[in-house]
């Protein structure tokens, strides 16, 4: 009896799909730090403008210059608040690909565990099988002497 072809490759197959969910796992991981790191660059940017507009207003200005500052703060809220879905749509992402890696993990272990038994009942099959043999020529020993 020869161990099963199949499991090996089942298990190889179950292992490099675990491979490419972490990988997935990380590119998603990656994105929700890329988007944080963006979201908090336009926060400070907006604090910045905030600060800056307030200086603007202690000294005279122009209609145009309040406008312009204001327009600008105007699209980087809208901008912060495009980040802000972009980076929950990355969070759900990043959940599904946890559980995608999790499902692949669960198989990979199911493959190892087939070809661990496979491997058990070939060795317990060659285990009973080299028993019988010794048996029978203990028998034809025990014969041959009496």
């Amino acid at each position: 009896m020869k161990p099963r072809a199949a499991w090996p490759v089942l298990a190889k197959k179950a292992k490099e799909k675990c491979e490419e969910a972490q990988a997935e796992v990380n590119k998603a991981r990656d994105r929700i730090t890329h988007l944080v790191q963006s979201r908090e660059r336009m926060q400070l940017l907006y604090a910045d403008y905030v600060t800056r507009s307030k200086a603007a207003e202690s000294r005279p200005h122009s209609m145009a210059e309040t406008l312009n500052f204001r327009a600008f703060m105007q699209q980087l809220q809208a901008l912060i608040g495009r980040v802000n879905l972009d980076l929950n749509e990355a969070k759900h992402a990043f959940e599904l690909t946890r559980l995608k890696l999790k499902a692949a993990e669960q198989k990979r272990i199911q493959m190892e565990t087939l070809v661990e038994q496979d491997m058990k009942a070939v060795r317990d099959f060659h285990r009973k099988r080299e028993q019988k043999e010794m048996d029978a020529a203990g028998i034809t020993l025990y014969n041959l002497k009496h």
